[in-house]
C-alpha cells in the first residue's frame, strides 16, 4: 500500500521538478536577451515527462552546445534524470544582427505560462495529501463527534 502512495505522489514530484528547471532555462534565455550569440533554448515538457516515466509547441532542435545544457541548479537540484537531454533550441525565432534569437516578449510569457502551471501542480500535489491525511485520519467533522 506504501508503494501506491508513494509512486501517486512521485507523478507531482517529477512534473514539479520539471517545471523548476524549465523555469531555470527560460530565466537563463530572459536573462541573456541581449547576449551576442545567445541561442534561445526551451525544455521539451511532454518529452522529458515521458522520458522521467510520467505523462511542445512548436519545432524545436536538438542543442549540441553542451554550454546550454547546464543552468544554475541542474540535475542535483532533483530534475529528473534525462531532462536535460530535452533542452532544445527553438526554431522560427529571429535572429539580430549579432547573432542573438532571444524574443524576449516570447520568453516572458513562456516564464509566466510555466509559472501558473507550476502552481497547478503544487496546488493539484497540495490537494492530494490534503485528501491521503482525511482517509488516514478522518474528516475533522468526524473527529469531533468521537467517530
Amino acid at each position: 500500500m506504501v508503494a501506491a502512495l508513494d509512486s501517486g505522489l512521485e507523478f507531482y514530484r517529477q512534473v514539479l521538478a520539471l517545471r523548476g528547471y524549465r523555469q531555470e532555462i527560460l530565466a537563463a534565455d530572459i536573462a541573456n536577451a541581449s547576449t551576442p550569440g545567445f541561442k534561445s533554448v526551451d525544455l521539451d515538457f511532454a518529452a522529458a515527462l515521458k522520458a522521467a516515466g510520467a505523462g511542445s509547441s512548436g519545432p524545436l532542435w536538438l542543442v549540441d552546445d553542451a554550454r546550454h545544457l547546464q543552468p544554475g541548479g541542474g540535475a542535483a537540484g532533483g530534475v529528473p534524470a534525462g531532462a536535460a537531454g530535452m533542452v532544445k533550441y527553438e526554431a522560427g525565432n529571429e535572429v539580430t544582427l549579432d547573432g542573438n534569437s532571444v524574443d524576449l516578449d516570447r520568453a516572458k510569457m513562456k516564464s509566466a505560462e510555466n509559472a501558473v502551471d507550476y502552481e497547478a501542480a503544487a496546488t493539484f500535489a497540495a490537494q492530494t495529501l490534503k485528501m491521503l491525511q482525511i482517509a488516514i485520519n478522518g474528516s475533522p467533522g468526524q473527529q469531533a463527534n468521537g467517530g
